[in-house]
């Protein structure tokens, strides 16, 4: 994982070095969930923010790496007089998305984007009526790592980006089982 993180960071460092490159901030709330093996799981209410470049190679392709804080989760509840409880789990994470931006007139653009996502959880908690644990112990089972597909939409008015995405996880959460991350946020950003 440390040599992907590594390749990551000089890829963007490459990119930096050269022309053209515009930076920008997002923030967003959005809704997760949890799929695969998740039985009587539901969603819940998240969040994230992050910072990026986007660096052009034609008038309407580029591509756009970004650096970014996800929370991701779910719900369960487990019946009358039995409780709730809540999975957490907050993500450092890099998307590198490839971006097709159409102009819909002098003030408006649209960018379809698409690519994968790495991310490593830096915090994860199962909370319940009882008790809290951290998931990532060996007891608990969580796994750190995520790998998945980030697909967005976005309209640029001037310098404000307006954007919805989705993000699927691709590898399973915990040891024993077959639990993965989604995602669906509403952003509001800025581009520099």
């Amino acid at each position: 994982m440390k040599k992907v993180i590594i390749l990551l960071a000089v890829t963007i460092s490459a990119l930096c070095a050269s022309a053209q490159i515009t930076w920008n901030v997002k923030g967003g709330l959005g809704y997760a969930h949890c799929w695969g093996d998740a039985e009587g799981l539901s969603g819940h209410f998240v969040g994230k923010i992050g910072a990026g470049i986007e660096k052009p190679f034609t008038s309407n392709w580029s591509l756009m790496p970004s650096l970014e804080l996800a929370w991701k989760g779910a719900e369960a509840d487990y019946g009358e007089g039995l409780g709730k409880a809540t999975l957490d789990i907050l993500y450092i994470q890099i998307p590198i998305m490839a971006a097709y931006r159409m102009n819909i007139n002098d003030s408006w653009n649209m960018t379809m984007k698409a690519g994968p996502y790495v991310a490593v959880g830096v915090y994860g908690r199962l909370k319940d009526d009882y008790e809290s644990m951290n998931i990532f112990t060996s007891e608990a089972g969580g796994k750190r790592f995520d790998l998945g597909l980030d697909l967005g939409l976005d309209f640029e008015y001037h310098r404000f980006v307006f954007g919805v995405e989705y993000e699927l996880g691709f590898l399973s959460m915990t040891d024993g089982g077959d639990l993965k991350n989604g995602a669906l946020y509403g952003t509001v950003g800025y581009k520099f």
